[in-house]
């Protein structure tokens, strides 16, 4: 089955829920819920990477929630699901890393929007996370030839629109299986191959910490992402330690308010364990939130939250609109249980 026709059956099926009030029934007869997004970029430019959203496509999400009054921050959605709280789904925001875009959250266009921006504090004020170093290696390239011959993937010719495409799908999932010194070594020789020309300072990717205190004062919580965004299964006691604790630090001393929040770097279930979720706990975080996707029920582990991914391709129709029936019935959780309905 092409993936053209997958997408396709995707969206039929959406629509078939959503409109039919299939998609209505089944949040009811689910109960309480708490849909946390997990986004990253505002640009409107094109993101080599699944990361970004416009803010159009945000604002327009943004406008379906509070039609539907299911708007709100991360602690009073996690109030919500108490057992005696009406038996609803409400959604929360956040955004991981620290991008400077997400300054576009205190837009006048988009009104208050509560929401978690978990920052790497270790990039704050400074380069950006390998993934959007290595973004720069190759977009802003005086070279074209590229040797991963050390990696296993080979030669590529960045001059060729296909070879940068085959690039950004094959290095970023290699590398994350390197231990973090390994990672960013690569990501150095990926940068001296290409030499890169210099971004000014205008065109910095990262917060800085006055964006920080700026979103902060505009209503924004600032969680706590480790300083490096190191993953943490990758590092061992003292080192993940470490990362944990001076994020929550560094937030501290810049705020003056200890961050409640934090994001595992990643997220998947093998980056981060038992270890890291009592790390997190004793550094004095209240949450934590994960990449797995679900809906978190009354009785969510608060130091293990599921998330939905949201980036500009996720909830758009064949047609390239974004679609209400989309969003709606994979959040709910309707789609994936009618998947592992049809799987079992």
């Amino acid at each position: 089955m092409t993936a053209a026709l997958r997408a396709w059956m995707r969206y039929t099926l959406a629509l078939c829920s959503h409109y039919s009030g299939l998609d209505a029934l089944y949040r009811r007869l689910s109960g309480s819920g708490l849909v946390i997004l997990m986004l990253h970029r505002l640009r409107d430019d094109h993101d080599p990477y699944p990361l970004s959203v416009s803010r159009a496509q945000l604002r327009q999400l943004v406008t379906w929630l509070r039609a539907r009054g299911a708007l709100v921050g991360l602690d009073d959605g996690l109030r919500a699901l108490s057992p005696e709280r009406a038996q609803r789904i409400h959604y929360a925001l956040t955004f991981d890393d620290g991008y400077r875009d997400n300054l576009g959250l205190i837009d006048a266009h988009l009104g208050p929007v509560p929401a978690v921006v978990y920052v790497a504090t270790g990039h704050i004020g400074g380069e950006p996370i390998w993934a959007y170093r290595l973004v720069h290696a190759v977009e802003s390239r005086s070279r074209n030839a590229l040797d991963l011959g050390g990696l296993g993937l080979g030669h590529f010719d960045l001059s060729l629109s296909d070879d940068r495409v085959r690039l950004y799908e094959l290095l970023p999932p290699r590398l994350k299986k390197l231990e973090p010194a390994e990672l960013e070594a690569w990501v150095d020789h990926v940068c001296e191959q290409t030499r890169p020309r210099p971004l000014p300072h205008e065109d910095r990717e990262m917060l800085e910490w006055s964006d920080v205190r700026r979103l902060a004062d505009g209503g924004i919580e600032i969680g706590g992402h480790t300083c490096s965004h190191a993953i943490l299964s990758r590092l061992d006691d003292a080192a993940a330690s470490e990362e944990i604790g001076l994020s929550h630090a560094s937030i501290l001393a810049a705020l003056g308010t200890p961050p409640r929040h934090f994001a595992y770097p990643n997220g998947g279930r093998e980056d981060f364990g038992e270890r890291d979720v009592r790390l997190v706990r004793d550094a004095g975080f209240a949450t934590a939130t994960t990449s797995i996707e679900g809906v978190n029920r009354p009785g969510a582990d608060p130091y293990r939250l599921l998330r939905f991914n949201v980036h500009e391709d996720r909830f758009r129709a064949p047609s390239g609109r974004l679609s209400r029936a989309l969003f709606f019935s994979e959040t709910s959780g309707m789609l994936g249980w009618l998947r592992e309905a049809r799987t079992a």
